[in-house]
């Protein structure tokens, strides 16, 4: 059986060596499972503390994705067939641990970390796309934070990345909508600054192994983005999507209350195909899932990464406990019948006690998993 992970380390002319991560798993649309998580940060470790690697390059084998997400079915069918809440709780903690360290190392690593986004990226995909340095986008790159579909939330650092978008808004509507947006709407949100064509990945690993890597982290940084933007060329990159409808995202920010954003979005007078199928996935997302979102880019703006990341932990862990994750995994990814039988119909129909409930953490502060990040 092949490897999930496979490491390489291309040699530079200077003597060094640029480390090299792809993602195996081309059938799962390489669906982050948990046996990843181990293999990728032992080597990021390795590499990061290792003189001779002086970048790293973050890619996928196939054509169709870079990553769709986490292996959320595989965790759904173990919380099925675990017994008892604390067995339940150390399920969905070990795999959330093991993938937000990673993601934080990512975010940490130093080095110039290069990510090379082709295909799908979301949900958990994303949050290895966020944690590098420069971020690359094909014109095939097709980005969501989906979550709202399974019952889950925007994690994986998105409280922290979703409130920091340059447009007022838009992070909300994207966690709300799971809305899909292309490569120019990521250019619009500042999530890449180089737009480089699929057909010239060759030329970029060519590039890289020729650069004078004589110089500390900071030149290294410089040289890989002058690269990378000597390789820009966006001349068959679609239209983005987002920028049209800055008006609306920007009204949705001005709301107090979650029933006025749902009513704005649903009211909104549009014939866009892109806004038209965005807001339909809305109105099959899961309730609860739409009060944590709005909790997260109104109530818990300035928090640092680390905070982020513990905080989506102890939502991690009671919505797959106590929420719609499991029915909504089932619906849409086991029985496939599309139809999940949200805890509760309607967004008004959520007390506020249960999504309060949701916030709480399982751990004492001494105590949490990720206390160290």
């Amino acid at each position: 059986m092949e490897a999930s992970v496979l490491f390489d380390e291309l040699a530079t002319d200077d003597g060094h060596a640029v480390g090299i991560i792809t993602l195996n798993k081309a059938r799962q649309l390489h669906a982050l499972s948990a046996d990843m998580f181990p293999l990728l940060r032992q080597q990021l470790l390795a590499w990061q503390s290792d003189p001779r690697i002086v970048s790293v390059l973050l890619t996928s084998t196939g054509e169709k994705a870079f990553c769709a997400g986490g292996d959320v079915k595989s965790l759904q069918q173990m919380l099925v067939n675990t017994t008892g809440s604390e067995a339940k709780q150390q399920v969905v903690s070990d795999y959330f641990v093991a993938e937000y360290q990673v993601d934080y190392l990512l975010h940490n690593f130093g080095k110039p970390l290069i990510v090379w986004g082709d295909g799908i990226i979301m949900g958990g995909g994303l949050g290895l796309f966020m944690g590098a340095s420069h971020r690359v986008v094909t014109e095939t790159a097709r980005i969501a934070m989906p979550e709202i579909t399974i019952g889950l939330f925007p994690d994986v650092g998105a409280t922290w990345f979703l409130n920091r978008l340059p447009q007022p808004g838009v992070g909300l509507f994207l966690g709300l909508t799971g809305a899909s947006i292309n490569a120019n709407d990521a250019k619009y949100l500042g999530l890449s600054e180089y737009l480089i064509p699929a057909a010239k990945y060759a030329d970029v690993i060519k590039a890289l192994t020729t650069l004078d890597w004589q110089g500390d982290t900071e030149l290294y940084h410089h040289q890989v983005d002058q690269l990378l933007t000597a390789q820009y060329a966006d001349a068959d990159f679609a239209t983005g999507n987002l920028a049209k409808h800055q008006a609306l995202f920007t009204q949705l920010s001005t709301y107090t209350e979650l029933a006025d954003v749902m009513a704005c979005i649903q009211t909104h007078d549009s014939c866009d195909p892109w806004l038209q199928t965005s807001i339909k996935k809305l109105l099959l997302g899961s309730p609860i899932s739409a009060h944590i979102l709005y909790r997260q880019v109104n109530q818990y703006t300035e928090l640092s990464l680390a905070a982020c990341f513990r905080l989506e932990l102890d939502l991690a862990v009671n919505v797959c406990l106590n929420a719609d994750l499991v029915e909504g995994v089932r619906a849409l990814l086991v029985d496939k019948d599309h139809q999940p039988h949200w805890l509760y119909k309607q967004i008004n129909a959520v007390p506020i006690n249960f999504v309060d409930n949701l916030f709480s953490s399982p751990w004492a502060i001494t105590s949490h998993p990720l206390r160290s990040l």
